[in-house]
């Protein structure tokens, strides 16, 4: 089960990025102040550095925002309820992305726990 978690989060992580990647330096490029190519590669390094900058602050981040605040800790602690809201906001966000339409990773993962809450039976919220 614990690989089915993964797998949802690998995806969700591959939606994020593929969402968010460009907007940092999409004003250069549309300004004509560099090339796509070297924008994107800005793009990617940042976000590489960022994301190895926050692997330091990840613990702290994990217990601000685990859930808690939505709904109760034994059904924000089951695999199956993470993994469904890691799939569920993939799917939003990489649709949103195929329709270039707006998005925002943060809002499809708290609508998709609110949405998991909505379905599981005798759920303490």
């Amino acid at each position: 089960m614990e690989f089915l978690l993964i797998g949802t989060v690998a995806l969700l992580s591959f939606a994020n990025g593929s969402n968010d990647n460009f907007k940092g330096v999409a004003t250069l490029w549309g300004a004509g102040q560099t090339t796509y190519t070297r924008a994107l590669t800005w793009a990617t390094v940042f976000t590489l550095l960022g994301s190895l900058l926050a692997v330091g602050f990840a613990s702290t981040l994990a217990a601000k925002f685990n859930g808690s605040a939505l709904v109760a800790k034994q059904v924000y602690m089951q695999v199956p309820f993470l993994a469904a809201v890691a799939l569920g906001g993939a799917a939003a966000v990489l649709l949103a992305s195929r329709l270039g339409l707006p998005i925002s990773t943060t809002h499809a993962l708290t609508a998709h726990s609110l949405a998991q809450v909505r379905w599981l039976p005798d759920t303490p919220v």
